[in-house]
C-alpha cells in the first residue's frame, strides 16, 4: 500500500518533533516549541507560616508573646507572681516560713523573683524553754538578762511568744518620791526599807531619807538614850542644849558614855530638868 504525500509528511513532522525533545535534554519545565505556537508554563511555591493548631503563630494563643495574654515577657517587680516566678515582691503567692517548713519568720521574695528569700525564717522551737539559733530568750530562759540588765531600775523581765525580744511591761524605770524602792535607790520617802537609827549604829532617834534616794539622812538618830537625866550607857542625850553644855564641860559625856558624872552636870550646872 502506497502512502499519500500528506501523510507523508505529517509523519515526517512527529518524528522531527521526537527527536526535538530527545536532543534537548531535560525539559526546564518553563517553555516548548511545536511549529509557531508557543506555550509558557510557570510554577509557583507557597511556604505556610507554621501554627500551632488555633490558627496563630507563637504559643497557642491570639498573642505572639509568653502565653499569658498580654503580649510582654513576664516582668519581675510588677507583683504579679508569672508561671516562671516563685514570687513577686510582696506576694508570695500564699507561702509562708511555716508552709516552707520553718518554725516561724518573715518569709520575702528573691530579687529576681525566682525563688524566696529564707533569710528571716527561723527554724527555731520557740517555747521549748532552750535558746535555739535565732533566739533572743525562751520561756524563763533569759539568758542572764534582767530589768537591770537592761537599762531599767527593776522588776520582772519576761519572754515575749515569739522568742525574739523581751517583754520589759514588769520592768520599772526608777521615781524618787513615789514612795517606792527601785533600782539603785536606798530609801523613797517614808519608805526606808525596814532601816532604823539603832540599824545606822544609833542609840536611837529618827531616821530619814534624803532627797536623792541614795541614802539615809541620821540627823535625828541619837547616840544615847535620849535622856540627858538618865546614865543611858551612849554618848549624848537628846537635848542638844543641854548635851553642848554638858559635853563643853566634860567632852568625856559625847566623846565616850554619857554616865551618872555626865547627869549631874546636866542637873546642877546645865538646867536639865529631871
Amino acid at each position: 500500500m502506497s502512502r499519500s504525500p500528506a501523510r507523508i509528511a505529517l509523519i515526517a513532522s512527529l518524528g522531527w518533533l521526537v527527536s526535538s525533545c530527545s536532543a534537548g535534554g531535560e525539559d526546564e519545565g518553563g517553555f516548548s516549541t511545536f511549529g509557531n505556537t508557543s506555550f509558557t508554563t510557570t510554577a509557583s511555591t507557597t511556604v505556610e507560616p507554621e501554627t500551632t493548631g488555633d490558627g496563630e503563630p507563637g504559643d497557642g494563643d491570639p498573642d505572639p508573646g509568653d502565653g499569658d495574654g498580654d503580649g510582654d515577657p513576664p516582668s519581675c517587680g510588677d507583683g504579679l507572681v508569672d508561671p516562671t516566678e516563685a514570687c513577686d515582691g510582696s506576694n508570695l503567692a500564699g507561702e509562708t516560713c511555716v508552709s516552707l517548713g520553718y518554725a516561724s519568720g518573715t518569709l520575702g521574695c528573691a530579687p529576681n523573683c525566682a525563688d524566696f528569700d529564707v533569710s528571716g525564717c527561723s527554724s527555731a522551737t520557740c517555747g521549748n524553754a532552750v535558746i535555739d539559733d535565732g533566739e533572743l530568750c525562751d520561756g524563763p530562759e533569759l539568758q542572764g538578762q534582767t530589768c537591770a540588765s537592761i537599762g531599767f531600775a527593776g522588776g520582772q523581765l519576761g519572754c515575749n511568744p515569739n522568742c525574739l525580744s523581751f517583754d520589759v511591761s514588769g520592768c520599772v524605770d526608777a521615781t524618787c518620791g513615789n514612795g517606792v524602792i527601785e533600782g539603785s535607790e536606798v530609801c523613797d520617802g517614808n519608805n526606808l526599807g525596814g532601816q532604823t537609827c539603832a540599824t545606822q549604829g544609833f542609840a536611837g532617834g529618827s531616821l530619814l531619807c534624803n532627797g536623792s534616794c541614795t541614802g539615809f539622812n541620821t540627823a535625828g538618830c541619837t547616840n544615847g538614850s535620849g535622856d540627858c537625866c538618865t546614865d543611858n550607857g551612849y554618848p549624848g542625850c537628846q537635848v542638844p542644849s543641854i548635851q553642848n553644855c554638858v559635853c563643853a564641860l566634860d567632852p568625856y559625856c559625847c566623846d565616850t558614855l554619857w554616865d551618872s558624872l555626865c547627869v549631874d552636870a546636866a542637873i546642877f550646872d546645865c538646867g536639865a530638868v529631871c
